[in-house]
């Protein structure tokens, strides 16, 4: 049986950086869906359970910042690995991250991304069979 193309949701206002991160990351195996602010995110994740992981902008247009969008996606589906990106945040801004959330401060590598990704992918799998063991 083939395996699955894991599908990610990139957030994130600038089209230009939008459309190279969705470009770079489906080159990597992913399959990608993009969304440039926190309402259309959150419309795409309520409507398409196949997410399997959420990269987001911290400074997002129309008062929803990528903290609020994480908090608000995590109430939604509580185990989503979450990637945060920013250029203006510094690691201090990560107490307001969801748990288990990366940080990537922009400028960033492509391949840093998809390795962030990929590990908390891969996370995933060992703490749903943790907590599985407990219940």
């Amino acid at each position: 049986m083939p395996k699955k193309t894991p599908v990610l949701l990139v957030v994130e206002d600038d089209v230009l950086v939008r459309l190279t991160l969705v470009d770079a990351l489906s080159d990597d195996g992913f399959d990608v869906l993009d969304a440039p602010d926190a309402q259309a995110a959150l419309q795409l994740i309520s409507k398409r359970v196949d997410i399997a992981a959420l990269l987001t902008d911290i400074n997002l247009p129309g008062g929803a910042d990528g903290f609020a969008l994480a908090r608000a996606v995590r109430r939604l589906r509580p185990g989503l690995p979450v990637v945060y990106a920013s250029g203006r945040h510094t690691n201090a801004a990560e107490a307001q991250s969801v748990r288990g959330a990366r940080f990537l401060a922009k400028p960033f590598s492509l391949a840093l991304a998809s390795e962030a990704i990929r590990a908390l992918l891969a996370e995933r799998p060992a703490a749903q069979e943790a907590a599985a063991g407990r219940a």
